[in-house]
């Protein structure tokens, strides 16, 4: 910028105007040159004269007044064709388009002017016309092709509509351009003297988009366009104005588009897997599809998410059809996900953007089978797990192609009741049913936490049902486990002992004789969690025992203090003597009392005729036979079932110890002689398999070994040790149609396992690896004989034998003598062995069995310091009563 001042004071007039190009050296720039001078007086104007070399935006301007004055641009021939007269001293200002020539800027008074200084300022910004047929759409400037390597253009050019005679008018510019890929495009219109405008059109001419901020502020277009043809229109924001202007145009190119924008255009992401993938791409307005096919053999749980990188983009799960499943739309670049489970099938994924937004993003996608459904939908078909003993584990799947999966478990005795439902994905909740299907406990935590329930059960039949809500989906793992709930039922409070004894099972009913501490001991009984005391007879000397179920009533010999120890009876309500046998304070000691048919069998003696065997038919006691005549006893024992007829054991004179059969009555009454004369048999271990009865004896010729009686005939089995062996057999047990034993057949004083089926051929030893002592405590659960062993390796411990082998089920007590768990009282606990051990801690408990290893497990800790001691297994119904010592109430009843 240049100031001039000190000159000739310019005429008034053209011919004496002051030549500003002696100064500046020539025509206007764009450089801003100033005049000093002052008006006033005689000196009522000044003229300056100047020329344009261009077509030009001329910009003049006054100001620095102290008075008013005005400006005026005349052209070549001196006629004013602009004028600037604002009032007082506030500047004046001139902007023209103006033609190449010579021209005239004159200052003057203006009106109540006086004398005034002044600074006139004159450039000129040369117009910047392109002169192309710009002007329509049809003949649009064409600016070439983008690309990923031509991405940008400038250009500068004029708009105006508005100026002196000569001067460039052109009111609007187009620009055609052609994208090769699709992109973002950014439209810059800056460097305004004047307002103008800024339009983006389609190949058809139609409006995109526009920008028309208002003055000389800047236009701007950004916009995602897919690959094809546009136009750019400038234009004047209104009448009378005219500029220059500055068009920037630059393309950002979409990245490789690998997803198609439909469905048959779908990228193929096949096969999912465990491990997630992760593909990148882009969306915009111009691509605001991307599709993605998966294809599920089998059912799986599939997870998908989304990751937008700068703005927003949206997920969608879609079947083979393109219906919407599911969707996630959150907002900002927050990661969109969808876990969902399906069936086999073709489905899509879909990522759009928001409206009006582009963004690079990463689609992670993953799939794990879920595999046959093994827990059915409804109580009705759930999956049965059987009888719960120990601990079980099940895997599967719950989520919104299986909502419900349904277990069946029964319990076969009181138990404490366990459920852990882990390992979650995604909520799932449990809930445990009775066999009606009513909720008894539930466990619905938030989220992956572990579901628990905990809780005492009776016997009966009862449903876990795994469930998910809403959108969950999740594999689980199912743990449940039983233990016994054991109780006890004590009957003397404190730390004394009742002492029970005699339990036995009448209906749903334990009956058994204890001791009180007040009334020493009566006949009681026992519904698994109550105690009542039946009798309060002759405290002291009562003393039930024997006590037998027949006819739907209980049996009993007690003495009451007056008749001595009598045959008594139970009806359910009252306790009552029901013979005196032996009249007045003598007893008749009635015992082994057996019932057989329609018959109740014992062994009495009147005073008269000594020990020997008497029945009660339900109405009349009497005696069938006195086998030894006179005061003398025939001592019958072993009184034993046979299909329905009584065998026993007896001894006269006449025969010795031998086996006899009754019906009932006197002549009825038979022995059977199997050694003839007076030495016997001593037949013993009367066992029944169906209608045979099995038993030992000796005929005098091969000493004591297994014999049998059927069809009216004793026979011998077999003669398993030559000659009079040492050990006899023993232990006769059956198991179904096999009786097993043992004894020792080579007389080297070690008992050996032996089976037989009734032949001298099917009488076989077991292989086994038991030793010494041989077997001892057998007791048959289903086709399986179970016993105590003995070998140097474990001990003295559960053995089984399947009639083939015999081998050890576990060594509870783990080593060889002295660890020895000794199993006793082994019991057919519904299906199962129940017994009593002793294990490392050096603590007797009760243990069961399903005769594996795994499944033999101590199901009591009665007494965690000591021996409980549990004794007299007992089952009635579902309930296992036994004794036990806990080390602080003494030996009271326990329940299972």
């Amino acid at each position: 910028m240049a100031t001039y001042s000190g000159f000739t004071d310019p005429g008034s007039s053209t011919a004496t105007a002051l030549d500003t190009a002696a100064y500046i050296g020539g025509s206007l720039t764009s450089t801003t040159n100033i005049f000093r001078d002052s008006i006033g007086g005689s000196d009522l104007s000044d003229t300056y004269k100047f020329t344009l070399s261009s077509s030009s935006i001329v910009n003049l301007g006054l100001d620095n007044l102290s008075s008013n004055a005005d400006l005026k641009l005349l052209n070549s021939t001196g006629n004013s064709i602009y004028t600037s007269s604002q009032s007082g001293t506030t500047a004046e200002s001139l902007r023209v388009n103006l033609a190449v020539g010579t021209y005239y800027a004159q200052v003057y008074l203006g009106s109540g002017g006086s004398n005034t200084f002044y600074d006139l300022s004159l450039s000129a910004e040369v117009v910047q016309e392109s002169g192309r047929s710009d002007n329509l759409i049809s003949t649009a400037f064409d600016i070439g092709t983008f690309n990923s390597i031509n991405t940008s253009y400038s250009t500068t050019d004029f708009v105006g509509n508005a100026g002196a005679t000569g001067a460039i008018k052109d009111s609007s510019d187009y620009y055609k351009f052609t994208l090769a890929n699709n992109g973002n495009i950014g439209i810059t219109l800056n460097g305004l003297g004047a307002n103008a405008d800024l339009q983006l059109r389609n190949s058809f001419g139609n409006i995109l988009q526009t920008s028309n901020q208002v003055g000389t502020a800047s236009e701007s277009i950004v916009r995602d366009l897919a690959a094809g043809t546009y136009y750019i229109q400038v234009y004047l924001g209104g009448a009378g104005n005219f500029t220059n202007y500055n068009l920037q145009l630059s393309l950002t190119p979409d990245p490789d588009d690998y997803a198609g924008n439909t469905l048959t255009a779908a990228r193929n992401i096949n096969p999912l897997n465990t491990t997630a993938t992760s593909f990148s791409d882009f969306v915009n307005s111009g691509d605001d599809k991307d599709y993605y096919r998966f294809d599920l053999a089998t059912a799986a749980l599939v997870d998908f998410t989304l990751t937008p990188a700068t703005a927003n983009a949206n997920l969608q799960l879609l079947d083979s059809s393109g219906n919407g499943i599911q969707s996630s739309n959150l907002s900002g670049t927050a990661v969109d996900s969808i876990r969902r489970s399906l069936n086999s099938g073709t489905y899509y994924i879909l990522v759009t953007p928001e409206t009006g937004v582009a963004t690079n993003y990463t689609l992670s996608a993953s799939a794990m089978a879920i595999g046959t459904d093994q827990a059915p939908n409804t109580r009705a078909t759930a999956r049965d797990i059987g009888t719960l003993s120990g601990s079980q584990s099940f895997n599967d799947f719950v989520g919104n192609i299986d909502t419900n999966d349904y277990y069946r478990f029964s319990l076969n005795i009181n138990s404490e009741f366990r459920l852990t439902l882990k390992n979650l994905i995604d909520n799932a909740d449990v809930q445990l049913l009775n066999s009606s299907g009513t909720v008894i406990q539930s466990s619905a935590m938030g989220g992956t936490s572990d579901e628990t329930i905990n809780t005492n059960l009776n016997t009966g039949t009862y449903y876990i049902r795994v469930y998910t809500s809403g959108l969950a989906n999740s594999f689980y793992t199912l743990n449940v486990s039983q233990n016994p709930r054991t109780q006890m039922l004590e009957v003397y409070p404190g730390t004394a002992s009742s002492d029970p004894d005699n339990l036995t099972a009448w209906g749903s009913d334990l009956y058994f004789t204890a001791n009180d501490g007040s009334n020493d001991v009566q006949l009681w009984k026992s519904n698994g969690s109550t105690n009542t005391r039946i009798t309060t007879i002759n405290p002291g000397g009562f003393n039930p025992s024997n006590l037998t179920v027949f006819n739907n009533k209980l049996y009993f010999t007690a003495n009451d203090g007056s008749n001595g120890r009598e045959l008594w009876v139970y009806d359910g309500t009252t306790s009552q003597m029901l013979s005196n046998i032996n009249p007045g304070a003598a007893s008749s000691s009635p015992d082994h009392l057996t019932v057989v048919g329609n018959r109740l069998y014992f062994i009495a003696k009147d005073g008269t005729n000594g020990a020997e065997l008497w029945s009660y038919n339900g109405t009349t006691v009497a005696l069938v036979k006195d086998i030894y005549s006179g005061a003398n006893s025939s001592d019958p024992t072993n009184l034993t079932n046979v299909n329905g007829q009584l065998y026993f054991t007896a001894q006269n004179p006449e025969f010795g110890q031998e086996l006899w059969v009754s019906n009932g009555s006197t002549n009825g009454t038979q022995v059977i002689d199997i050694r003839s004369g007076g030495l016997g048999s001593s037949p013993g271990n009367l066992t029944a398999i169906g209608s045979t009865l099995y038993f030992t004896a000796n005929d005098g010729t091969s000493g004591v070994e297994v014999w049998k009686y059927e069809a009216g005939a004793a026979s011998l089995v077999k003669d398993i040790t030559p000659g009079k062996n040492g050990f006899a057999p023993a232990f006769l047990t059956a198991v179904e149609n096999t009786l097993y034993f043992v004894t020792d057949s080579n007389g080297d004083f070690r008992q050996e396992l032996w089976k037989s089926d009734g032949t001298s051929t099917g009488t076989t030893q077991i292989n086994s690896d038991i030793s010494g002592i041989g077997a001892f405590n057998l007791a048959g659960v289903g086709t399986t004989l179970y016993f105590t062993g003995y070998n140097s390796d474990s001990g003295l411990e559960l053995w089984k034998s399947n009639s083939t082998n015999a081998e050890l089920v576990k060594d509870i007590w783990v080593g060889g003598e002295p660890n020895n768990s000794i199993p006793t009282s082994l019991v057919d606990f519904n299906g199962t062995l129940y017994f009593a051990a002793s294990d490392a801690s050096n603590n007797r408990e009760v243990w069961s069995s399903d005769g594996t290893a795994l499944g033999t497990r101590k199901m009591s800790n009665i007494n965690s310091t000591n021996n409980a001691n549990p004794a007299k297994l007992t089952v009635v119904g579902t309930r296992l009563f036994f004794t036990a010592n806990n080390g602080t109430n003494g030996t009271e009843l326990w329940v299972i």
